[in-house]
């Protein structure tokens, strides 16, 4: 077994009614919150009302910016870091999905330095080896999706608007102070946003799964978390607002694939490399850029560790006991596409807004922005197989 490491220093409180903790809590954090929420959704669900109301009943003054857009932009932290600041803020409090929580780590990090603009800190910024950063303001994640993990690593994502890459930004002081996973909050949340969001659950874990950075520590969240997306994914976008046990199942899905690519230390590979380039350009929901490249990806790497990739069929609910395990690993790209048909997530760049003129530049995005990512791949990936796999996904 090869040797291993990874660290919680997040408080996480899981489950039902969860949120409640809020107001017992809060308080240890400062005197003054700014609550960084999903643009009209938070407002509309009395999300936003509720957090607000349990953070003043801990002692806390609360400043709200509830214009959270899906993919923040970097004009946008910027002009919250300001706000932060203005308004002598002491943490943040992120309420939604990713961009929600993304948004309140990269401001609570960017206030804490005070120095420039993210882009800065960006891939290719002048900052973006992050030495000699400063601690952040402390932070508490309150994920209302089942999706990008995002309470649970010490990574927030930023699209860059001068050259459309979507980079994300990692330190080990970015981990969220108190993370809250109340299955509540995702009762009411829509079929497709399901959907979107619980497919990058299913990446997260899968991905981690076949990186070269796995490890035991996350090779046993990985596949749990994929056993009980493939159980419980299908019941939470036909049923979610009425099966409590789906969305409670999928709530710890999701942070279990956050804690395999964040403090577990292992991570995703070409596929959200190579996704995070068409969310850039497109804007596309995150979950939905993973889906055209899978197949193809598995395609090319499915004989690269044939005992794992067998092992991914059989939680995809594919194969039997009679196949051997070479071809259970060459069954995995059926499998996959299998998944991705069950799920309603079968689709291909074209129907993401991607034109044959954007691969050039998502190619050059890839390298430039997350090329680590690319190479927790198990084959190497070098600029023509990127626009290979492009292409095969088109």
């Amino acid at each position: 077994m090869n040797a291993f490491n990874f660290t919680m220093p997040t408080k996480f409180y899981v489950g039902y009614g969860q949120v409640e903790v809020l107001k017992d809590i809060a308080g240890q954090y400062g005197k003054k919150a700014m609550l960084c929420a999903a643009e009209g959704t938070m407002r509309q669900f009395g999300f936003l009302d509720r957090v607000e109301a349990l953070l003043r009943a801990a002692g806390v003054e609360v400043s709200i910016i509830d214009d959270v857009q899906p993919n923040p932009r970097d004009v946008d932290i910027d002009r919250q870091v300001k706000f932060f600041l203005e308004e002598g803020c002491d943490f943040t409090v992120g309420l939604g999905g990713g961009s929600a929580m993304d948004t309140a780590k990269a401001v609570a990090f960017l206030a804490a330095q005070n120095d420039g603009s993210v882009r800065d800190y960006l891939a290719g910024g002048s900052k973006s080896e992050l030495k000699d950063v400063k601690q952040p303001y402390p932070v508490i994640c309150i994920t209302t999706t089942a999706g990008t993990g995002s309470e649970a690593t010490k990574w927030f994502v930023v699209t860059n608007t001068l050259n459309h890459d979507k980079p994300g930004v990692g330190h080990d002081l970015l981990m969220p102070s108190v993370s809250i996973v109340d299955p509540e909050f995702m009762m009411s949340l829509p079929a497709q946003i399901t959907r979107s969001c619980g497919i990058d659950v299913l990446f997260h874990a899968m991905e981690a799964y076949i990186a070269t950075c796995a490890n035991p520590f996350t090779d046993a969240l990985a596949m749990e978390a994929m056993r009980l997306v493939m159980k419980y994914l299908g019941r939470a976008i036909e049923n979610g607002a009425n099966d409590q046990e789906a969305r409670e199942y999928m709530a710890w899905a999701n942070t279990m694939g956050g804690i395999v690519i964040g403090e577990g230390n292992s991570g995703t590979v070409a596929i959200h490399a190579l996704g995070h380039s068409i969310g850039g350009q497109t804007n596309a929901p995150h979950g939905f850029t993973m889906c055209p490249l899978a197949v193809p990806y598995i395609e090319r790497t499915w004989d690269a560790d044939e005992k794992k990739y067998a092992a991914l069929t059989r939680v995809f609910g594919y194969g039997d006991d009679s196949m051997s395990e070479h071809e259970l690993a060459a069954m995995c790209p059926e499998a996959m596409k299998g998944v991705l048909q069950k799920f309603g997530c079968d689709m291909t760049m074209r129907d993401l807004g991607v034109t044959e003129d954007m691969i050039g530049p998502m190619t050059d995005s890839v390298f430039q922005t997350m090329g680590g990512v690319l190479n927790n791949s198990l084959k190497k990936f070098d600029r023509e197989a990127v626009m290979e796999l492009y292409r095969a996904a088109l």
